[in-house]
C-alpha cells in the first residue's frame, strides 16, 4: 500500500478501490447522489466517490465549506453572488445552486 503524505489543505478520497488527495482549496463544491458524492474542482473535472455528504462535511466545516441544501456543500470562497429572490448562489464557473427554505436565513444580508 502507498503512503500518502496529507496536509492541512488536503482531503483523502477513495475511489474504485483508489485513494486520492484533493487539494481543498480546488474545490468548488460538493453534490450528493444518493451514496455517492461527486466533487467539482476548479480546473474543470469532476472526481466521484463513494462517501455521503454527511461525511465530507464533518471533514470540510471548519475548512470553509457550508452544507446549503441536503445535496450540496459549497466552498464559501467560491461564491461569487447570493441571489435572494431565487434563493440560489452563484458559484466560480458558473454553477448555480439553490439554497433550502432552512438555509435561507443563514445567507440573508450577506455577500
Amino acid at each position: 500500500m502507498e503512503n500518502f503524505k496529507i496536509y492541512k489543505d488536503d482531503l483523502l478520497t477513495i475511489d474504485q478501490r483508489k485513494k486520492k488527495v484533493i487539494d481543498i482549496n480546488q474545490i468548488i463544491m460538493l453534490k450528493g447522489i444518493s451514496n455517492y458524492t461527486c466533487f467539482y474542482l476548479k480546473n474543470g473535472t469532476q472526481r466521484l466517490t463513494s462517501h455521503t455528504l454527511k461525511y465530507y462535511e464533518n471533514q470540510l466545516e471548519s475548512k470553509g465549506f457550508l452544507r446549503v441544501h441536503r445535496g450540496f456543500i459549497v466552498n464559501q470562497q467560491c461564491i461569487v453572488k447570493h441571489d435572494s429572490y431565487n434563493s440560489q448562489l452563484l458559484l466560480t464557473d458558473g454553477y448555480e445552486v439553490e439554497i433550502s427554505r432552512r438555509k435561507r436565513r443563514q445567507f440573508e444580508g450577506s455577500f
